[in-house]
């Protein structure tokens, strides 16, 4: 008998009465390309996510060329502290229209706990009055002032003991009324507190300076007292025009020295009034107003 082949494709014919064995398993068609297949992004196509390089010569708000910015200016005040709040309001009022980042830098340290100036130098006891000024300098300086301005003529009387290396940085009030009565070479009343009468902090120096001032009597220099404790309260600095029309005419001069800075509470009223023509003073917070504002201290 023949035996017939059969290929291995193809499983052989069942016997009778047997039943035919299963197909073998047939393998998986190829999957042909579906559209539905995301299509490979090209190296070179950009990124909706990638941030966008900026050009090298593209501006900057980082880099712009600004204006320097001025000095830093430490104010050592709350002697009083309406004088020396005065003094701020002077360096900003009035605006001049200049950007707020080009505007005077001010750092005010206000203690109005420091020992009162006139009693100190009538008891001869300046220990606390001086470790006050060098403890404020010393903190400005710590804070990065450049110059230092003592808001009160009467703590001038410890100024000079500073150390060197503070009391470079410090914009003598002394030294611009001097320099501001040698320019000018015409009398002036001196309107300061007793303490700073008493030690002789305005008119010892430079001659040339210091024969232009005229000073009160006792009695007057008792008045004005009164009138600086009384500006210190609060009470309208306006008022003192009454204290100026009655002393000033005594003494035959027409102009004074704002020579305690609670005066300076004086002048910017009497200005505001339109009564500076009247009262023409040397006050040296305005000047030193002035000088802030202009980066000139």
């Amino acid at each position: 008998m023949t035996r017939l082949s059969v290929p291995p494709d193809h499983p052989a014919p069942a016997p009778p009465g047997h039943p035919a064995p299963a197909p073998p398993d047939l393998p998986a068609p190829t999957t042909p390309p579906s559209d539905l297949t995301a299509p490979t992004t090209p190296a070179s196509a950009p990124s909706d996510l990638t941030a966008p390089t900026t050009p090298a010569s593209a501006p900057s708000d980082l880099t712009h060329d600004a204006p320097a910015a001025l000095p830093l200016v430490g104010v050592v005040g709350g002697m009083g502290p309406l004088a020396s709040t005065e003094l701020l309001r002077s360096v900003y009022l009035p605006a001049d229209g200049r950007p707020e980042q080009q505007a005077p830098r001010v750092l005010l340290w206000s203690d109005p706990a420091v020992v009162d100036r006139t009693e100190a130098i009538g008891a001869g006891r300046l220990e606390a009055l001086y470790r006050a000024v060098e403890k404020a300098v010393e903190g400005l300086v710590g804070a990065g002032a450049e110059r230092i301005v003592v808001a009160c003529v009467t703590a001038h009387r410890v100024l000079g003991d500073l150390p060197p290396a503070l009391l470079r940085r410090c914009v003598s009030l002394v030294d611009v009324v001097h320099q501001e009565l040698a320019r000018d070479g015409r009398p002036h009343l001196l309107l300061c507190t007793k303490g700073t009468a008493r030690a002789g902090i305005l008119t010892t120096g430079d001659p040339a300076a210091t024969r232009h001032l005229v000073a009160l009597r006792p009695d007057d220099q008792e008045a004005l007292h009164r009138e600086v404790y009384r500006l210190k309260s609060g009470a309208d600095p306006l008022a003192t025009v009454d204290f100026l029309r009655t002393v000033l005419p005594r003494y035959g001069v027409r102009r004074f020295v704002a020579a305690c800075t609670e005066l300076h509470l004086v002048t910017r009223a009497v200005e505001a009034a339109g009564l500076s023509a009247e009262f023409p003073a040397i006050d040296p917070l305005a000047v030193v107003a002035g000088r802030i504002k202009n980066g000139e201290l």
